[in-house]
Parts: structure tokens; C-alpha cells; sequence
């Protein structure tokens, strides 16, 4: 069934640029393991056929153009700050990863040619962030690794899940025991 659209008038409406900024159609194209859904059918590197899902989502942005106007946006504005450390909030600073010299240069040069999966360039290779950065500064400070492991392991410890061993065991015996008392009973 195809797809229509209609939310694009209520999202392209002058009322929802100040909380709405934009947003995904998934997904461009059909994938052979979900035939049918999809904008477009891709045939060949060549070959590129329109589905009717393109054609409702073109004519429903040609119909709601854009919103005009800033949205109310606000250029001066406050950064807020974590809460301070308790029972409830387990985290000691508001340090963000500051951004890798490699996403850097992806922001100021763009992504110049595709490497794929593998090799220099790929998903799979580049490094991690070296520092933080105080939220809304734009800063960043080389940290390393700034917490001993026992402190990183505290803090951690109530995102760990629990041990699933000892309570598949006690339902096992619980089933058990429920089982010989039937038996008894008959």
C-alpha cells in the first residue's frame, strides 16, 4: 500500500518551526529483503525506477514548501549544567567526548570520495575522541582516561544487569518442586 504523505502539511506548517527541524522518509530505496517499500526500485547502477511513494512525497513537498522565518530561534542562550552528584545521579562531571580531528575535517571538507567498508576512510577505521569538552564551549581538553577503573566500575555498577543464572535456577526448582507436590496430591 502505498504511502501519502499527509503529515508533510502539518510538519510544514509555520507553527511547527519552532520545535520541528526537518526529518527522515525512510527509506530511498527498495531493499530486496522488503520488496515494496521503498521511493524508488534500483535495477542496475544505471537503472532507477520512480515508485508511487516518490511520487506522493513530491507532490505533497511541492504542495508545502517550506516554512519561511527563523522558528523563534534564540542565538543567545544559556547552557544548562548536569545536576550535582547524589543517590540519584551517579555522574561527577558534565564533560562531553570532544569531537575526533577526524569528524573535524569531515565537517570542514566534507566526505570526498567513498572508501566502503574497509580500509582508510571506512566506517571501520579512524580514531576516538581524546578529550572532553564543557557543554556549549566548543573546548576541548585532553583527558585520557581521567577515572581509576574501581571508580568507572562504581559507577557503573547500577547499569549492569543482573546475573540471570541463580534465578533461571530457582525457577527451575521452583518448577520442580510444584511438579513433585502435584504428583503427591494424585
Amino acid at each position: 500500500m502505498p504511502r501519502t504523505f499527509e503529515e508533510t502539511a502539518a510538519l510544514y506548517n509555520s507553527e511547527m518551526t519552532g520545535v520541528y527541524s526537518g526529518g527522515l522518509v525512510y527509506e530511498y530505496t527498495e531493499e530486496a529483503d522488503n520488496p515494496g517499500f521503498g521511493l524508488v526500485k534500483v535495477a542496475s547502477s544505471t537503472t532507477v525506477t520512480e515508485k508511487p511513494d516518490f511520487t506522493n512525497l513530491m507532490n505533497e513537498l511541492s504542495s508545502n514548501p517550506s516554512p519561511s522565518g527563523d522558528g523563534g530561534y534564540t542565538a543567545n542562550t544559556q547552557v544548562l549544567n548536569c545536576p550535582a552528584q547524589d543517590a540519584n545521579w551517579a555522574v561527577a562531571s558534565d564533560a562531553l567526548p570532544a569531537m575526533p580531528v577526524g569528524a573535524k575535517k569531515y565537517m570542514s571538507s566534507g566526505a570526498g570520495t567513498g572508501p566502503g567498508l574497509t580500509g582508510a576512510g571506512s566506517q571501520n577505521a579512524g580514531g576516538a575522541s581524546t578529550g572532553t569538552a564543557t557543554a556549549g564551549s566548543g573546548q576541548v581538553t585532553a583527558t585520557g582516561s581521567s577515572r581509576s577503573s574501581s571508580t568507572a566500575k562504581a559507577l557503573a555498577a547500577g547499569l549492569e544487569t543482573p546475573c540471570l543464572g541463580k534465578t533461571i535456577l530457582g525457577s527451575g526448582f521452583a518448577l520442580v518442586l510444584s511438579a513433585l507436590s502435584g504428583a503427591v496430591m494424585l
